[in-house]
């Protein structure tokens, strides 16, 4: 009886153990993410619609034309389209996607993102790699299949 109850303590001490382990690391990760870093700083400021055209202190314009913020959809495929610098490079941000492209010479871009079910966010930047410039436009899309 002694020796059963020993070893289902070491199991459930070995157990906890590993489980802390996995919660620890999760942690670590996610504070090390820098997708996540920018996310943090974005949401204490208060973000422009994204119609508007967002301009950082380098004067960099990222305007996002299709889909807007809070669009509820019933696909779960979207079509992000915009216009920024010429030929910069675009970053297309989600839980589960990253589209990485370069805008063309009107500087006109678009891509298309799968949406998991629920709000999706949408963290979109803009590099101008001539003029080192940046800019970041965040975007709320919420798909669901419910019928109302």
């Amino acid at each position: 009886m002694k020796k059963e109850v020993l070893i289902a303590i070491v199991i459930g001490f070995s157990l906890g153990l590993l489980i802390t382990y996995g919660i620890w690391t999760a942690n670590r990760a996610i504070k090390n993410n820098p997708a996540t870093k920018t996310q943090t700083e974005q949401t204490t400021q208060v973000s422009p619609t994204p119609q508007e055209e967002t301009a950082t202190a380098n004067k960099l314009l990222l305007t996002i034309d299709n889909p807007a913020d809070n669009t509820l959809v019933d696909k779960n495929k979207i079509v992000v389209s915009g216009t920024t610098a010429p030929k910069a490079t675009v970053v297309l941000l989600s839980e589960g996607n990253e589209k990485i492209m370069e805008a063309d010479s009107n500087g006109k871009f678009s891509a298309e993102i799968t949406l998991s079910t629920g709000s999706n966010d949408l963290d979109i930047y803009a590099y101008d790699k001539s003029t080192d410039n940046e800019a970041t436009q965040k975007l709320t899309i919420v798909y669901s299949t419910a019928e109302i």
